[in-house]
């Protein structure tokens, strides 16, 4: 055929299908190309690409590929918004992983036309449970330990792991609560597919799932993809997300993805909001962290440089936190805190919760303009912890033995032998409770409420999203993307104003090592929950040695683990 425009009609709009692929989980933070996640494969760029895609009128089909890799909760629900966003803009939609946990079951039965899974895989079912580690016989008994630790707040919990062989009722009933969250989104989510009655009962294997109506086919992956071809009639399939994205022009969804991964060139140059990432532990910043030396996670110094060059930069015009945080320092904390509300003074701050905002990523969240959560987020542990393990005992039983010089109060204020005694204790109790009252000072301040009005969510409590929108601790239900559409609305921005990701990653920090490197010796020994646990003593032990000898941190109390 002739081009158009010598007599003959133009050539129709060529349809196409897109593929999705989340083999590696679409975690929030990205650590760079080189070694590590791609900034394309982050979650904010997956829901970038699916809302886009759903907006697209040349779009026949999307193929949606899961991997192995846990997908959290939260994200879990907001990429089955997503998902189903397609699906109402009549865009078949067909999911296919090789086993189905429970999470990824939900984004898929919350989004997707169709449901594969290979066939010798399982849908888990089971519903969503969580699990906490306790060490006090291997600490205490074991290796003759003494755990000195204190907290504020009756529900906090902070010392449980470490000094009890399970949980005490005001934990247990924190706990349950924010799951019974987790659980109700959970049904919901199989309540779309009509098999919430199947909700608990599994796992369900190969043709029993199917026959179940969990899975409507039963593929390889391979064969799904064929499948979603077919059905589209075999429009050219384009990967628009994960690994084999494809460059523009061919495909305007990696456009999106590149505007919000690219902090640079013409997005930049426009007005726009700018994406900023606060994932993992708070630290204080200057201590060592990673591989080479550098701290890892939420550096407070860092926010705070962040924080004031976006509010000097008049091409910023809103900013949209993305917080999925345990807490950490109280120190950092409070002075990420600061500048962020300094920032937010000049400009709308929204934040959006992923996974958690526990106590100190709670801390942090209350500088926002807004906060939106999801249904399964977890939100709260407003309190404070502070303590220590003292390793004597089971240094003496190697025969070693250490000798105190100076003033002994001094040398067992840091000394990681010597339990506190009485008057140290009582000293750094009273210093904690400052520190806690000053906590609930910053979240009146942030949220503009009286410091009493939050009685019910205070004390360590934790809850789920919508809980904690009821107790005033959250503004909004809702993703990343109605916190990217609110905060364009709050900056008087049209919505096809650019998204840019603030994303200072480093070149050391791409080299951190991370749990599974270090685990890695412990081979199929380390589980889950041993992961859980490591991951949080090592959280706890930089939150509460970093900067001053309080030992004080704002964190959750607990390596917990909900799946």
């Amino acid at each position: 055929m002739g081009p158009a425009g010598r007599g003959r009609a133009p050539a129709p709009e060529r349809r196409r299908g897109a593929r999705v692929r989340s083999r590696l989980g679409a975690p929030e933070a990205s650590k760079g190309g080189v070694l590590q996640i791609p900034s394309r494969h982050t979650f904010d760029a997956l829901v970038a690409a699916l809302h886009q895609a759903s907006k697209r009128k040349d779009l026949k089909g999307v193929f949606v590929a899961f991997g192995a890799a846990p997908l959290g909760w939260a994200r879990a629900h907001e990429l089955g918004d997503a998902l189903a966003a397609l699906k109402s803009a009549k865009v078949p939609v067909l999911c296919h992983a090789d086993a189905w946990e429970n999470a990824t079951y939900a984004a898929a039965a919350r989004g997707c036309d169709t449901i594969a899974m290979s066939p010798g895989g399982e849908v888990e079912a089971t519903g969503p449970a969580a699990t906490v580690p306790y060490a006090r016989e291997l600490l205490v008994d074991k290796l003759k330990a003494q755990v000195d630790i204190l907290q504020v707040g009756k529900f906090k919990g902070a010392a449980e792991p470490l000094t009890r062989d399970g949980p005490s009722e005001e934990y247990r009933q924190s706990i349950e609560g924010a799951l019974g969250a987790i659980t109700r989104s959970y049904k919901e989510a199989l309540e779309v597919r009509g098999v919430a009655d199947l909700a608990g009962t599994g796992p369900w294997v190969g043709e029993e799932a199917k026959n179940k109506k969990l899975v409507d086919l039963l593929v390889d992956r391979k064969a799904a993809r064929a499948e979603i071809k077919k059905r589209a009639r075999d429009a050219p399939v384009q990967t628009a997300f994960g690994a084999g994205a494809e460059a523009p022009p061919k495909l305007a969804l990696v456009d999106v993805i590149r505007l919000l991964s690219q902090p640079t060139g013409e997005a930049t140059a426009r007005p726009h909001v700018r994406l900023v990432r606060l994932h993992g532990e708070i630290s204080l910043g200057g201590e060592g962290g990673g591989l080479l030396g550098r701290p890892t996670g939420i550096v407070a110094r860092r926010v705070v440089e962040r924080a004031h060059a976006l509010a000097e930069d008049a091409r910023v015009r809103a900013a949209v936190l993305r917080i999925d945080s345990p807490g950490g320092s109280a120190l950092g904390s409070d002075l990420a805190w600061i500048a962020l509300k300094e920032l937010r003074d000049k400009k709308p701050v929204i934040v959006s919760v992923g996974e958690m905002a526990a106590s100190g990523g709670y801390y942090l969240a209350s500088a926002g303009t807004r906060i939106f959560a999801e249904p399964e987020s977890i939100v709260g542990s407003i309190g404070v912890v502070g303590g220590k393990i003292a390793f004597g005992g089971t240094l003496a039983q190697l025969g070693v033995h250490t000798a105190t010089f100076g003033d002994p109060r001094a040398a067992k204020m840091a000394s990681l032998t010597e339990p506190w005694d009485d008057a140290t204790r009582a000293r750094l109790l009273e210093t904690m409770k400052g520190i806690y009252d000053l906590f609930l000072k910053r979240i009146a301040d942030g949220r503009g409420r009286a410091v009493d009005s939050f009685d019910p969510a205070v004390e360590g409590r934790v809850f789920g999203g919508d809980r904690a929108k009821e107790l005033g601790l959250v503004d909004e239900i809702g993703g990343l993307g109605h916190a990217l559409a609110h905060a364009k609305k709050a900056a008087n921005l049209d919505e096809t104003s650019p998204v840019v990701v603030d994303d200072a990653t480093s070149f050391f920090e791409i080299l951190a090592p991370d749990d599974d490197e270090v685990l890695a010796p412990l081979g199929a020994a380390a589980t889950p929950e041993l992961r859980a646990l490591h991951h949080w003593l090592r959280a706890f032990a930089r939150a509460t040695s970093e900067a001053h000898p309080a030992h004080v941190a704002t964190m959750l109390p607990v390596p917990l683990l909900v799946r």
